[in-house]
C-alpha cells in the first residue's frame, strides 16, 4: 500500500496547507487552479538525476510556498527485473534500429541507466519502490504566485530533477494530493518512477539516523545519537581505500578512538604494525600480547639482524 506524506512549506502572510484542507471553493483551469483565494499550480517531477545527495528531498519539501506530496510503494524486485529488463531489451533494440542519432543516443541513455539501477540491486541486496512527488506552489497575490512557480522550477532545476504541470489534470493532482483522498492511478501512471529505498530515506536528514556496514565494529555516534557501525575494510563505490585521517585539538579524545580502533581491528583478527615515536602505545603492545622494537638505535633495535 502507498505511502502519502504531506510536507507544507509557509511564510507568515499565508497558509498553504490551510487553504487546501478548508477551501473556501475550487475553480479548475488547464495548468492552474484557485483554492480558496490562493493561485495555484500543481507539478509532478517527471525526472530524477541518476545520482542524487544525501538530504535531496529536504531541500524541495523546503521550498518556500509549496505543499509537497511524496508517495512511497515498494514493490517486488523480482518482478521489478523482470519488468525492467523488457524495458533494457527494447531500450537496446530501439537504438540499434533508430536512424534518428538522438532516438538512439535517448535510448542507449535509457537502457545504461536501467542496468545500473539493477546492478545496485544485485550487489546491494537493495529494495526498490515506486516514488510520486507532486509540488503545489501557491500565493494570494498573482505577481507573486508566478515569482513562487519560476522560483519552485529554478530549485528544482538545480537538484537536477525536471516538474512539469501536467495539462488538464490539475483536478486529478490536487485529490492525489489532498490527504482525504486516495492516490489517483492516471497521476501514479505518470509520475510513478523506480528509486531504490535508501535514495527515499537519505532524502530527509531527520530520516538518516546512524550508519551500519553490516560488519565491522561500533565507531561513534552521529549527531541525532545514532550508531555508527563501520568495516573500514569494505569496499563500494565511495569507498575505494581503507586511509583514515583522525584529526582534533589536543585533548578531544584522537588517542583515544586510535586505540578503540586498534582493539577492534586486533579482535578481528587483523595484524597490526603500530610505529610509535612518543611510546604512547607501548603498555597496549605488551596487554595485546605483541612484540616491541625499539629501533632508536643499538643491536637491540635491529630488525632482522643476520
Amino acid at each position: 500500500m502507498a505511502k502519502k506524506i504531506n510536507i507544507k512549506n509557509k511564510k507568515k502572510q499565508t497558509n498553504p496547507m490551510l487553504d487546501i484542507l478548508t477551501p473556501i471553493g475550487l475553480r479548475f483551469n488547464k495548468n492552474t487552479l484557485h483554492i480558496g483565494e490562493s493561485f495555484t499550480k500543481i507539478y509532478g517531477i517527471i525526472k530524477y538525476p541518476n545520482k542524487v545527495e544525501s538530504e535531496w528531498l529536504s531541500k524541495i519539501t523546503n521550498i518556500p510556498n509549496t505543499v509537497v506530496t511524496i508517495g512511497i510503494k515498494p514493490v517486488d524486485n523480482t518482478n521489478l527485473i523482470a519488468s525492467i529488463s523488457r524495458n533494457i531489451t527494447y531500450d537496446r533494440s530501439l537504438a540499434e534500429s533508430s536512424k534518428d542519432p538522438l532516438t538512439r543516443q535517448r535510448a542507449e541513455k535509457s537502457a545504461e541507466d536501467v542496468e545500473k539501477i539493477i546492478a545496485q540491486i544485485d550487489r546491494e541486496n537493495e529494495t526498490v519502490a515506486l516514488m510520486t512527488v507532486c509540488v503545489a506552489t501557491m500565493s494570494r497575490d498573482e505577481q507573486d504566485f508566478k515569482r513562487v512557480c519560476r522560483r519552485s522550477e529554478s530549485m528544482i532545476s538545480v537538484l537536477k530533477c525536471k516538474m512539469r504541470a501536467i495539462p488538464n489534470l490539475q483536478k486529478e493532482l490536487f485529490k492525489h494530493i489532498y490527504p482525504t483522498f486516495t492516490n489517483r492511478e492516471k497521476i501514479e501512471n505518470i509520475l510513478q518512477k523506480i528509486v531504490p529505498i535508501s535514495t527515499f530515506v537519505g532524502g530527509f536528514p531527520f530520516a538518516r539516523s546512524g550508519f551500519n556496514d553490516g560488519a565491522g565494529y561500533y565507531l561513534a555516534t552521529d549527531s541525532n545519537g545514532g550508531l555508527v557501525i563501520t568495516d573500514i575494510w569494505k569496499r563500494a563505490s565511495d569507498r575505494t581505500n581503507s586511509n583514515i585521517v583522525i584529526m582534533g585539538n589536543s585533548g578531544v579524545g584522537k588517542s583515544t578512538v586510535i586505540k578503540h580502533i586498534i582493539i577492534s581491528e586486533y579482535m578481528n583478527g587483523t595484524k597490526i604494525i603500530l610505529i610509535d615515536p612518543e611510546s604512547e602505545y607501548k603498555e597496549l603492545c605488551k596487554n595485546l600480547g605483541g612484540n616491541l622494537i625499539n629501533a632508536v638505535g643499538g643491536t637491540k633495535g635491529k630488525i632482522n639482524p643476520l
